[in-house]
């Protein structure tokens, strides 16, 4: 039994309501300040509060339970001006930042380029998929002996952990991305004839690209843990490094700085991602 159809005049209320309230949420305020950005700014007001609350539970925690030795804010914050300025964690950081940023290039290229084939070609997405899953499950430590063994104990190795563990997520993304095209694209492009080069490039990598991005956010984590990780065991001149040699001589404050560099860096990257997304990709934004 079907329900009956809305009258008109209900259908018509409806959306006047609806566009009524739309007008409303783009309308400014009585003080002149959009509505959007007075929430902007109590969502940044939260988040400030929020930080200075975590700050004051580490700060008075750590005065009332920890050791000396412990790191705390006032200290961490007035060892600030000595660690940027120190020329070996400068060294150090760029040489980091540096294979992050290569690592990342290159795990895009790879990471494009197989997903494709294995969102395109099901018989290769069968055979490579376990594989794929495997290298994704297998803990980052466990490769860095081998690695190092394999390219020695030089940035050589530092990079090849920061491809590996970059190019899975992309891989995993691309490949989603290739298999979720509407048919209908693919009709259209058989229609017109179009070569398989040009339905892999003008409609399966574009349909891609937003799980790339997605993909490329995950590779950042990944390359950081991968970077700090190969420095650690191998003792390479880089950030993770000095982070390591200054924890274990006690000077844990320079180390929280240089952690704090870590963070922003990443953050960095992935504001850069997300106002790519906003910038070339309005219509997956909005969606």
């Amino acid at each position: 039994m079907s329900l009956p159809a809305q009258p008109p005049a209900a259908a018509a209320a409806g959306t006047a309501a609806r566009g009524l309230r739309a007008a409303r949420a783009r309308q400014p305020r009585a003080d002149g300040e959009p509505q959007h950005a007075h929430s902007r700014g109590q969502i940044m007001a939260v988040r400030v509060i929020a930080g200075m609350v975590i700050l004051a539970i580490w700060q008075f925690g750590a005065m009332a339970f920890a050791p000396a030795y412990i790191p705390r804010p006032s200290r961490t914050i007035t060892q600030i001006p000595g660690v940027l300025s120190d020329q070996q964690f400068l060294s150090g950081t760029a040489s980091t930042l540096l294979a992050i940023l290569e690592g990342l290039l290159i795990a895009v290229v790879i990471g494009t380029v197989i997903g494709l084939i294995m969102g395109r070609l099901r018989d290769v997405d069968r055979a490579l998929r376990l594989y794929v899953n495997s290298f994704y499950a297998m803990p980052i430590v466990a490769l860095v002996p081998l690695l190092t063994v394999w390219f020695g104990y030089t940035p050589n190795a530092r990079l090849a952990i920061i491809v590996i563990e970059a190019t899975l997520p992309i891989v995993f993304n691309v490949a989603e991305g290739a298999r979720s095209i509407s048919g209908s694209y693919e009709d259209v492009a058989r229609t017109y004839r179009a070569p398989w080069w040009r339905v892999w490039t003008g409609v399966a990598l574009p349909a891609s690209l937003p799980y790339l991005l997605g993909g490329l956010d995950l590779a950042i984590g990944r390359a950081l843990i991968g970077a700090v990780v190969a420095e650690f065991i191998a003792g390479l001149n880089g950030i993770g490094y000095y982070i390591l040699f200054n924890v274990r001589s006690f000077h844990q404050d320079d180390a929280v700085v240089a952690v704090c560099v870590l963070i922003a860096f990443a953050l960095v990257l992935r504001a850069l991602i997300n106002l790519a997304v906003r910038r070339g990709l309005p219509w997956y934004r909005a969606a």
